[in-house]
């Protein structure tokens, strides 16, 4: 290749050449992670001192492992990445509301209201994120092992002491000088803290239920236990295989714990890298847009379900909205005092009106959100032509004005000046 491609596969606008390089530096990071384990598993690990006498180190050495690190990964990379694969590609819209109809046939497309590229978009920002998940867990853990040098459960009989070996006096702690067992095993027995096994599957199956989570929009207040169902479903999977490590006496405990808590917590960044989060259901789990530097931050519109019947309403329930509002009544409508008036929140509004071009359907890859939610500088005050008197303010640049819904009457930053100044004749002076 000659030169540097002006565009990316799922998008048809021309990018910076420090885009397309952003989304390939992501992927050369990657690789130089599994690069990085690797060197670091050839390093020889720190040798913590050791007590013959230590109950919790006499475990015997199992020759064969419930599960292997060859078949953790196979869980924990693959079958994330294929579950991701199929939805994406397949699954992802079958059962949409607002799918588009044939122009040919005049009958609604089967595979819902995405295209090809929205899917290898999503499908890229998956893979993505469960491979960076992966690879940074996997160099971290390693990083620590080496550091470290804990012994594992089962170091006496991976050392096969000499004859006649007694723990030193008067501190009672011996060393691996004693040792005359395979060195390969007694290399791996100094490599306790944390659990391998227990980091890569949490890192691969908790990004899982979390991506899972993110599509199946568990946190919208519906209360679908079969929702719940699938979400934790992976985290089982992750925890049988941490838990399996002590039944091998390959980690004691608290290796298997932190270990896991590695995994999630790498997990649940590298989860936020590409998507957003759970608690923002409306979003409905779909990859942010494609990068962009120099801008303002805006909105990042997702693909497919920009209108208000597929996206915020079906999210919302009314009437427990209602419930909380100030001066609610079961006879009366409720008026809000302006004092106690709380914004609703920027993002439940009907702010997703439906987009076409030539192709069809706005994408989340195309970044086609122009002229969305922009940080505007200064004070901006919620529009509600409910409500009387003083609105209440943001603070300075926290607020998100939209400009693609037209300004009310009286609502602009001249009016609401005029509207915070005293009215004159109305101050009575003192005599």
């Amino acid at each position: 290749m000659d030169r540097l491609p002006s565009k990316l596969l799922f998008s048809k606008r021309r990018l910076r050449p420090r885009v397309v390089i952003s989304y390939i530096l992501d992927y050369v990071i990657l690789v130089a992670c599994v690069v990085g384990f690797y060197i670091l598993d050839r390093i020889e690990p720190y040798h913590q001192h050791f007590s013959l006498q230590n109950i919790s180190l006499q475990y015997p050495y199992a020759e064969h492992e419930r599960i292997s690190i060859v078949a953790a990964v196979a869980c924990s990379g693959g079958g994330p990445l294929g579950i991701i694969a199929i939805y994406t590609l397949f699954v992802d819209g079958l059962f949409s509301h607002n799918k588009p109809f044939n122009s040919s046939s005049g009958k609604r497309k089967l595979t819902g209201p995405y295209r090809w590229k929205d899917r290898l978009w999503e499908f890229n920002c998956g893979f993505l994120g469960l491979v960076l998940s992966q690879a940074m867990t996997f160099v971290i853990t390693q990083a620590l092992k080496n550091a470290c040098g804990k012994p594992r459960p089962d170091i006496i009989d991976r050392c096969q002491p000499r004859p006649g070996s007694q723990d030193p006096v008067p501190y009672g702690l011996s060393t691996s000088s004693i040792c005359t067992g395979d060195p390969h095993l007694l290399k791996d027995g100094f490599r306790s803290w944390p659990s391998g096994h227990s980091s890569s599957s949490f890192a691969g199956l908790f990004y899982l239920s979390l991506w899972i989570g993110g599509k199946l929009h568990i946190m919208d207040n519906k209360g679908e236990v079969w929702k719940m169902f699938l979400v934790m479903f992976p985290c089982l999977g992750a925890t049988l295989i941490a838990v399996s490590r002590i039944m091998d006496a390959r980690h004691h405990p608290f290796d298997v714990i932190t270990g896991s808590l590695l995994g999630i917590v790498v997990a649940s960044i590298s989860y936020r890298q590409y998507f957003p989060s759970l608690a923002e259901p409306w979003k409905k789990g779909r990859a942010y847009p494609i990068r962009s530097w120099g801008t303002a931050p805006t909105y990042p519109q997702a693909s497919g379900y920009n209108n208000s019947t597929e996206s915020t309403s079906a999210l919302r329930n009314t009437e427990q909205e209602r419930m909380h509002e100030p001066g609610f009544s079961e006879n009366t409508e409720p008026v809000p005092h302006p004092a106690e008036y709380t914004p609703p929140h920027p993002y439940v509004t009907n702010i997703y009106s439906r987009r076409s071009h030539e192709e069809g359907w706005s994408s989340s890859s195309e970044e086609d959100v122009t002229n969305g939610y922009e940080m505007q500088q200064g004070y901006n005050r919620t529009q509600n032509p409910a409500m009387s008197g003083q609105l209440p303010t943001y603070e300075p640049g926290m607020a998100y004005q939209s400009q693609t819904q037209p300004m009310m009457p009286g609502t602009g930053p001249l009016h609401q000046e005029a509207a915070m100044a005293p009215a004159s004749g109305t101050r009575s002076h003192e005599v």
